[in-house]
């Protein structure tokens, strides 16, 4: 029997491991969306596919990893494996999200037996399909989102596979980043190989496995005592889509709660039927947000493994917005995922006494664009995503400009922008009156200008654009202000947005605004004091204190 401390060293050594691989994937990239916005997450699991040590990054990728493995090994028996294989997989019908999520998983071995796994995933720009940055609102199936890679070799016994490698790169439209976005996700997990056998050389073979193990038990224990320390409850929301991204009406997400002793039931029944657009969670993506929901409610400082998601018991039902099936297009999940999300927090708040909080910007507006390279000419990819406003809560004001719940990407940096892509990035800031009034008031959504210097072919989307369906209030503050996408053109005409594949041309402009968060608490109770620094500060402007406050200054 292993003792407390070895398994502490050993566990804090595991982490230490896959945060350094974490660092190397991040340096060696060559997209943005990896290296400067954060868009990967890496993860160490034991010999049967369960997560004991995680890059805390994006939470989305994390959930993903650990219900990708148990079908990697399921197609991949054990004889089939051998040390310096590596594999690849994105197929979210193989228990991935969507296409541009690519996973690379590396065996560990030790005395002729596999011990534990490597894993990375990082979000690449484009995988080929139908659109510019490969998802696509308007998709019909699965087809149309690019390659997918079954369970498959990308290294053979320390050999490159290089008819895949030629593959990857033919199909895609920005073949010089994406080669080398994948080359970094492999030098990533021989990285990690590399660290696991000093590890192993340091502590034993049998060591590390126990030290693996008995994390799971530990995880377990602890939210398990943290569900038996709570009255058992119920609670139930609903919330809505804008649309299904072909249509216009708007796409029903429920989600039922219980607490009972020790364990959790989370169940869907009630969500609307799949989509016929590709916003389907796939999932994954939806067993991903409610693993993010359930940690960050009851659990948030504790180390994530698979140990924690024991109690858990999930109701999918099938051929759902939650749950599609084959081959339903699924590569905009993250839009459903995230208000996913949101409402199993809303859904939780109902009983939850400890959860005291309004509804965030839940919407991800996004473009990709198709453009050449400014000074190379090469053909490039530019991907951006844009977060907003925080909910308020009991205590403080919601964060402003943040990419909250499952995403943590950050912003494309305006420099990275302007060297890389023939767009230039005139303005962001944050958005005044957007954030939801209260006694605490939600965060402010981003306000950011992109002006084309070029031709380009762009895809752009956002949730969150009916007032209906913005950032919820809580405990009787109000709800945040929606989000809405303006394209400019250079003729002095505008278009509004919502999700739009368009041509740009040089001199035109997309103005951005993002959705601001729900605000907690009664407007009338926010210190006269706040209200004032929010006139200095430009947040808020001195009518809308007025309307909201009844603030005269």
């Amino acid at each position: 029997m292993i003792d407390a401390i070895s398994v502490a060293v050993i566990g804090s050594s595991l982490k230490a491991l896959i945060g350094e691989t974490g660092d190397a994937l991040r340096r060696s990239s060559h997209s943005p969306i990896i290296r400067e916005m954060l868009d990967y997450s890496c993860a160490l699991f034991n010999a049967a596919g369960e997560p004991v040590a995680e890059d805390a990054n994006i939470p989305a990728l994390l959930g993903s990893m650990t219900y990708s493995m148990p079908h990697l090994l399921a197609e991949n028996p054990e004889g089939t494996v051998f040390p310096g294989d590596i594999f690849i997989g994105n197929d979210p019908y193989r228990g991935c999200t969507h296409t541009l999520d690519i996973h690379i998983f590396a065996p560990v071995f030790a005395d002729g037996k596999i011990i534990a796994w490597i894993g990375n995933l990082a979000h690449h720009t484009d995988i080929g399909g139908t659109n510019p940055g490969t998802e696509g609102f308007a998709n019909r199936s699965i087809f149309e989102e690019g390659l997918r890679f079954p369970w498959v070799k990308l290294v053979e016994e320390g050999r490159e596979n290089k008819s895949i490698m030629r593959y990857f790169e033919n199909n895609t439209r920005d073949p010089a980043s994406s080669m080398g976005d994948l080359r970094a996700q492999v030098a990533s997990a021989r990285l990690g190989l590399r660290r696991m056998a000093d590890l192993i050389a340091r502590f034993s073979a049998e060591r590390v496995r126990e030290a693996m193990e008995e994390r799971l038990a530990q995880s377990e224990r602890r939210i398990r005592s943290v569900f038996a320390s709570l009255p058992d409850g119920k609670g139930s929301a609903v919330s809505f889509l804008d649309n299904d991204g072909v249509g216009t009406e708007p796409v029903r997400i429920e989600v039922s709660v219980e607490l009972a002793g020790d364990e959790l039931t989370i169940d869907f029944t009630g969500t609307a039927p799949q989509m016929a657009g590709g916003l389907n969670c796939s999932r994954t993506a939806t067993l991903a947000a409610v693993v993010f929901a359930v940690k960050a409610v009851f659990d948030p400082d504790a180390d994530q493994t698979a140990g924690s998601l024991r109690p858990l018991k999930m109701k999918l039902p099938e051929s759902s917005a939650v749950n599609p099936a084959f081959p339903a297009a699924v590569s905009l999940r993250h839009l459903a995922a995230q208000r996913v999300t949101d409402t199993i927090i809303r859904a939780i708040a109902r009983f939850a006494p400890q959860l005291k909080v309004a509804g965030s910007f839940v919407g991800f507006s996004s473009l990709a664009a198709e453009c050449r390279h400014p000074r190379t000419g090469l053909p490039v990819v530019m991907a951006d995503d844009l977060g907003g406003g925080a909910g308020g809560n009991v205590r403080y004001d919601g964060l402003s400009a943040v990419d909250p719940y499952l995403g943590n990407v950050g912003l494309l940096p305006m420099e990275i922008c302007e060297r890389q892509y023939p767009i230039r990035i005139a303005t962001t800031e944050l958005a005044p009156d957007t954030a939801g009034a209260g006694e605490h008031r939600g965060g402010l959504g981003i306000r950011r200008i992109y002006e084309f210097l070029d031709r380009c072919d762009v895809v752009f989307y956002t949730e969150q654009t009916n007032q209906d369906f913005a950032p919820w209030g809580s405990s009787g503050g109000g709800d945040g202000r929606a989000a809405h996408l303006v394209l400019q053109r250079r003729d002095g005409s505008e278009e509004i947005i919502l999700k739009n594949r368009l041509i740009v041309e040089a001199g035109d402009r997309l103005v951005t605004t993002t959705a601001g968060g729900g605000g907690w608490g009664i407007p009338g109770k926010r210190a006269p004091d706040a209200i004032a620094q929010d006139i200095r500060e430009g947040k808020l402007s001195e009518a809308n204190a007025l309307a909201l406050y009844g603030y005269a200054g």
